[in-house]
């Protein structure tokens, strides 16, 4: 009986040493961790710690929704916050069905679909062979993060306007995704280039 208790002992000492491992006080909070607050789930941008006459002091968090993607200052003084575990993993875009596009882990030939309301910015960059960055929380889709630049293609441009030797002057060019873009002068129907897919600008032209 005695070594029954002891080992129920040590279980619930197991248990309880997990459970504090994944709870997290809000002033040890630090950029890029990821935790639950009133059925949200955020990741920590900016924390801000400042002592006053108060004895805990006063936490601010600068954080992201991951489920909406806004960015919000949270007061969380003297908040036990659970720890999320976010994982992200590598993916390839394969194709899109109108609805959704589809992704395949070249490691595990798993494949996930993606509604294309979600991609609304992302669907403009994305093309077959493209690898993405997915979150994904437990089960959960949170998002997908494209590479800093990819390589398109111009499907239409506009002429270029003859005897114009200004080098700033742009035009306009449409790539194969519809998005529309401006592009140097020299820039023609069937160029690659590069684009940048947080400001949505041309980069340079590529082979």
């Amino acid at each position: 009986m005695g070594q029954s208790r002891w080992s129920f002992t040590i279980l619930l000492l197991h248990c309880i040493i997990d459970n504090m491992s994944d709870i997290i006080w809000a002033k040890d909070l630090r950029p890029g961790n990821t935790f639950l607050f009133k059925d949200n789930l955020y990741q920590v941008i900016e924390n801000s710690f400042n002592k006053t006459a108060m004895r805990e002091g006063i936490v601010k968090c600068k954080v992201k929704n991951l489920r909406t993607g806004a960015i919000t200052i949270e007061v969380l003084t003297g908040e036990k916050l659970e720890k999320a575990q976010v994982s992200t993993t590598k993916m390839v875009f394969s194709y899109s069905d109108g609805n959704n596009f589809v992704f395949f882990d070249n490691s595990t030939y798993e494949t996930i679909e993606i509604p294309r309301s979600r991609l609304e910015w992302e669907k403009n960059f994305i093309v077959e062979g493209t690898e993405v960055s997915i979150q994904k929380y437990n089960d959960e889709i949170l998002g997908v993060s494209l590479p800093d630049q990819v390589t398109v293609e111009i499907k239409e441009a506009e002429e270029a306007v003859q005897g114009n030797t200004v080098t700033s002057v742009q035009k306009k060019a449409w790539i194969t995704s519809g998005y529309e873009v401006f592009v140097p002068q020299f820039v023609k129907k069937g160029d690659k280039i590069l684009i940048n897919t947080t400001t949505g600008e041309y980069v340079s032209r590529t082979h």
